[in-house]
């Protein structure tokens, strides 16, 4: 395989990201191999080198789209209709139906330690942050909340609460005996309300 198709693939750095995407869902990212995405696309074997470093440029790269989704999401959430209350609600489940929808990526987003080497002002850490304060701007507004100490400390329960619950189903760790009766959609009302805390009567 020659250089020269490299060239004439298109746009290559998307493709790559692309692949890489449907191999993290397919086989989780600890398996991904810039050799293997450059087979996949029919290109030589140093073209992906041309866009991505190494492989954790890569999954950076495709972290950082995974929090531009989740950024979407909320957007999407924030713009609807309905009360603060509502879309504060709203919020929670986008982030486990996103969870759910796209158990590769989430791992590689949260569990990689890929978060820990962002920096803020890189395009990764500028992306978690934009999540982050869009989520904290909702809350603030349902909650009723001017006290920022008070805020961010309902924030952090709030993420713990919803990222828990979200590794716990998908790790299927949620047993029968465990739920009882209860279904889907009651035990998810149950984390998310428990997640936010009380809310003011809009």
């Amino acid at each position: 395989m020659n250089e020269t198709r490299a060239y004439h693939h298109g746009n290559l750095r998307q493709s790559l990201i692309d692949a890489a995407l449907d191999a993290v869902e397919q086989n989780g990212y600890q398996g991904l191999s810039l050799r293997d995405l450059a087979q996949v696309l029919e290109v030589s074997r140093g073209a992906p080198y041309r866009h991505f470093a190494d492989r954790d440029a890569l999954l950076r790269a495709c972290a950082s789209e995974g929090f531009r989704r989740l950024l979407e999401a909320h957007r999407e959430v924030a713009a609807g209709t309905g009360t603060a209350q509502d879309k504060a609600r709203a919020a929670c489940r986008a982030f486990l139906a996103f969870a759910e929808a796209q158990p590769g990526l989430f791992l590689l987003m949260y569990d990689s330690g890929l978060l820990q080497q962002a920096e803020d002002e890189d395009e990764l850490g500028s992306l978690l942050q934009s999540v982050y304060m869009g989520i904290a701007a909702s809350l603030r507004e349902a909650l009723e909340e001017t006290d920022d100490d008070r805020l961010q400390a309902r924030l952090i329960a709030m993420w713990s609460t919803l990222y828990g619950y979200a590794r716990l189903r998908q790790s299927n760790m949620l047993k029968p005996y465990m739920l009882g009766s209860l279904t889907r959609e009651q035990t998810e009302a149950a984390v998310i309300a428990s997640a936010i805390g009380p809310l003011p009567n809009p």
